[in-house]
Formats: C-alpha cells, sequence, structure tokens
C-alpha cells in the first residue's frame, strides 16, 4: 500500500468527524465535500535522473528506487554487490590489527550488511530481478571470511541474512537500523565476545533494558526526495530502549572506571538505537560507546586514540563499527588512524621538528637540510602536526623528496570528530617513496585564518619502524 496525500486525508477524516456528530447552527441541511483519495509520493522524474545528485549531500543517496509500501532504497549503497578489498587494504588491515595488538588490544570488526541485503522483500519485483542477489550475499560472505583470514574477529554476521524477523532491521526512509536490527546484531556480536581469549578476563555485570519512549524519524532518504522532487513522507516510530545496570533505573552510561570493551563506530551506534545496551545485556560486561555520529569510518577511532584514555589504558577489545558499503579501501584511513594508536610522535623524540605560519596559501613548514640532510625515509617516517586553531579540520600536505618526486594529499577530518586541530599521517609506503628521502614540507589551509595562525609540525619514526 504507497502512503497517501495527507490533505485529501485530512479532509476526509473531517468530513467524517461531521457527518458524525456536528450540527449547522441555523438547522438547515449541510451540503458535504467529498474527497477522492489518490496515491501519493511515487518518486518524480527527477529521481531516476544521475546527473539531479549534485552536491555532497544528494551524491550519498545516487540515486532513489521506490520500493513497496513506502520503502525507498539508493541503488548505489543499499544495492552493492561486491565487497572484496584491495590486497593492499587487507595488508593494511593487517598492520592496524597488529598496531593495536601490541597495545593489547583484540580487534573485532563490524562490516554491517547494507539494506538491500536484508530488507530486499520490500522491493518491487523488477528490482529484484535487477539486484544480483545471490552474488551480493556470496560477496558479503567471502568479505567477512576474508576478514577473519588476516586475524581480524569478525562476528558471524552472515546469519543476518538467513532468515527474515518479525519486525523490520532497517527503517523504511532511513539509512539506520532500528532498534530491532541493533538487538539481534548484538545477539550475534555478544557470542563472538565471549569466544575471544581476551573477554575471559573480563569482569562481569548484570544489565537490563527496558522501553522508554519511542524514535521518530523523518528519514534521510524522506530528506533526498523533498530535495528532488518537493514532498515527503510521514514519520517513522520505533520504541526507544536503555540498558541500565542490574536494580538501578539509570541509562548505562559506562560507570567503569577503565571499561574493558569499547565500541567506535558510526551513527548506527548512536545511543538512539541502544546498540552498545544491547552489547552489555547479552554479553554481561560493560562496553564503552564512543561512536562519532557522522564521523565515517574513521571519525571515532580517531577521536579516541588521540584521548588521554585510550593512550593512558587502552582496552582489551575494540569493535570497529561500520556499514557494509563503506569506504575502508582507501589508504588515508590507515595511514592516520595506524600512528594514532601510538599517540604519533608524541611518545619519543622527533627527528625534524619547526613552527610555521599557517594560511591558504601553501608555506615550507618543514625542511631536512640546513647543511646536513638526514636520512629520512618515507617507509619509515610520520608527521604529527597540531595547529593552533583546533577548529581547523582540513589540511592540504605537499611533501617533498630529495629524487624530485612530491606527494600531495588532502586530510579531511569528519566535521562531528573532536580531533583537537591535531593531524597524524604516515609518509608514503608504496615503492615510489619508500626509499626515498624526505626533503620538506609545504601546509595549507583550506579556509583563511586569523593572524597568528601556526602549525607545530613533527617528523618521527614509525613505530613499527623502529
Amino acid at each position: 500500500m504507497r502512503p497517501v496525500s495527507t490533505l485529501p486525508l485530512l479532509g476526509l477524516l473531517l468530513g467524517l468527524s461531521l457527518r458524525a456528530g456536528a450540527a449547522d447552527p441555523t438547522g438547515e441541511d449541510l451540503e458535504w465535500p467529498s474527497y477522492d483519495i489518490t496515491p501519493c509520493c511515487q518518486l518524480c522524474p527527477a529521481a531516476a535522473d544521475p546527473a539531479a545528485y549534485t552536491g555532497g549531500y544528494l551524491r550519498s543517496f545516487r540515486q532513489l528506487i521506490q520500493g513497496r509500501d513506502g520503502w525507498l532504497f539508493r541503488s548505489e549503497d543499499d544495492f552493492k554487490s561486491e565487497f572484496a578489498l584491495s590486497p593492499k587494504s587487507y595488508h593494511d588491515l593487517g598492520r592496524f590489527r597488529d598496531a593495536l595488538a601490541a597495545r593489547g588490544v583484540t580487534l573485532v570488526m563490524l562490516p554491517l550488511p547494507p539494506r538491500g541485503l536484508i530488507e530486499w522483500r520490500q522491493l518491487e519485483p523488477e528490482d529484484q530481478e535487477r539486484f544480483a542477489l545471490e552474488r551480493a550475499r556470496n560477496s558479503y560472505a567471502a568479505f567477512l571470511e576474508s576478514l577473519r583470514s588476516t586475524g581480524i574477529a569478525v562476528p558471524p554476521l552472515e546469519e543476518l541474512l538467513e532468515a527474515p524477523m518479525n519486525e523490520a532491521f532497517y527503517f523504511s526512509r532511513d539509512h539506520h537500523w532500528r532498534p530491532a536490527g541493533a538487538r539481534r546484531t548484538a545477539e550475534l556480536v555478544a557470542r563472538a565476545l565471549q569466544a575471544l581469549p581476551a573477554f575471559a578476563e573480563i569482569e562481569s555485570r548484570q544489565f537490563q533494558t527496558r522501553a522508554d519512549g519511542v524514535i521518530r524519524k523523518g528519514g534521510t532518504l524522506t530528506g533526498a526526495v523533498r530535495r528532488l522532487c518537493g514532498f515527503g513522507y510521514t514519520e517513522e516510530v520505533a520504541t526507544r530502549f536503555v540498558t541500565s545496570t542490574e536494580g538501578s533505573g539509570d541509562e548505562l552510561l559506562s560507570d567503569s572506571a577503565a571499561p574493558q570493551i569499547v565500541l567506535a563506530g558510526t551513527s548506527n551506534s548512536d545511543t538512539a538505537y541502544n546498540f552498545s545496551g544491547f552489547l552489555s545485556e547479552y554479553a554481561g560486561v560493560d562496553v564503552l560507546n564512543v561512536s562519532v555520529a557522522g564521523g565515517d569510518v574513521e571519525g571515532a577511532l580517531l577521536e579516541y586514540f588521540s584521548s588521554a584514555a585510550f593512550q593512558e589504558q587502552a582496552p582489551s577489545i575494540l569493535i570497529w563499527e561500520m556499514p557494509g558499503y563503506s569506504n575502508i579501501d582507501d589508504d588515508r584511513v590507515y595511514r592516520q588512524v595506524i600512528p594514532m594508536i601510538a599517540n604519533g610522535c608524541r611518545t619519543g623524540e622527533p627527528e625534524l621538528q619547526a613552527t610555521a605560519p599557517l594560511g591558504v596559501h601553501p608555506e615550507e613548514a618543514l625542511f631536512n637540510g640546513n647543511g646536513v640532510v638526514r636520512p629520512l625515509t618515507g617507509g619509515d617516517h610520520l608527521l604529527d602536526v597540531t595547529v593552533s586553531n583546533d577548529a581547523i579540520r582540513e589540511l592540504k600536505f605537499t611533501v617533498w623528496y630529495t629524487n624530485g618526486k612530491k606527494d600531495s594529499f588532502t586530510i579531511s577530518h569528519p566535521e562531528h570528530a573532536d580531533t583537537r586541530g591535531r593531524f597524524v599521517v604516515e609518509l608514503r609506503n608504496d615503492p615510489d617513496f619508500r626509499d626515498a628521502t624526505f626533503l620538506s614540507l609545504d601546509l595549507a589551509s583550506q579556509k583563511p585564518q586569523p593572524e597568528g595562525t601556526q602549525a607545530d609540525v613533527l617528523l618521527c619514526r614509525r613505530q613499527e619502524a623502529t
């Protein structure tokens, strides 16, 4: 059943109400209006035009497809059918696992299945035929297995695809899961956590979950429809849950001094869906939720790794949650998060350091010279930059090498991640740069900065290269 136009429906209800008991004060018979109820909100032609998805916001919804009973899907993210990573990304994930293991941390990855893999029954028959469901299921399962083959713990998320739930896993017009989806996933993850050797040393506790009001969702996909087509849909409603320690009525806020399980995820791990609460209940342990809504895949990691909480006492288990369609094939993710585990250049003596002004035009911020060129090779070193204006979230880097090569790139930190104006990044380690000697670094901000804005720059040896 399609959504109906709210204005005609309102008129019909008003008319029925008047028929039921209202009277005309003049005593004369009323001539009742009639209303035609017609289906509303079929996607407009613009939704089928790839060129209409302009700007950063709409590009993430390319391109919308109408499902059954008011469901909406994105043809790219929701119907992703190939999940394998590049060999380099698997190598970098192994480095990430090892860097955490050096701090005594077990990595658990949660690449959640896309909406199309779980809610495919809400597609129209012709779209079900276009979506290579079996290929997508097989590719997703193979992807999870490939992660496990690198020595990373991955819960059996394939089981989420096996049987329909009594309640929808995802919202019908929003890319987030419903609390029911979070609960079902938490059951699987809790079993996997309990099988880890690191789990045996964690103190157990008792938790209880209760219903506490409702969640109202206007829907992110609805927002895209409004921009493209000029109309919207009604809100969706789901039960909100909160989890607390048994015997207390307070919402779980992780009151342990140093929780041994940490969840670093995306907006799916927002407290609204109570994923960390369900995890605590089913696993019987305290879970600290450091997730960042709107932080992309790396935002929560960068914020947490740079915190005193992590640097002073790392947890036993780190759960990294992200949507299955996320781009974890970008080496700049690993070039940032891996060196932050060891706190960049702040745990030892830097090989080079300088302070330089920062503006929109590139300025030399660091130089390997003054009569002696030190053997600072790209494959063994990293940069640690702290800007005096900690609101700066984007820096342009140009790294020069003595062989004439240069590496130009931009680091953009997610808007909602608190990275404290700090940018830590490894120099490139691919064949053209691994053995090249660092010469200099030019820096520039994306936007004009107040006079006196500066950058403190450190260059040091990578932890794994020591």
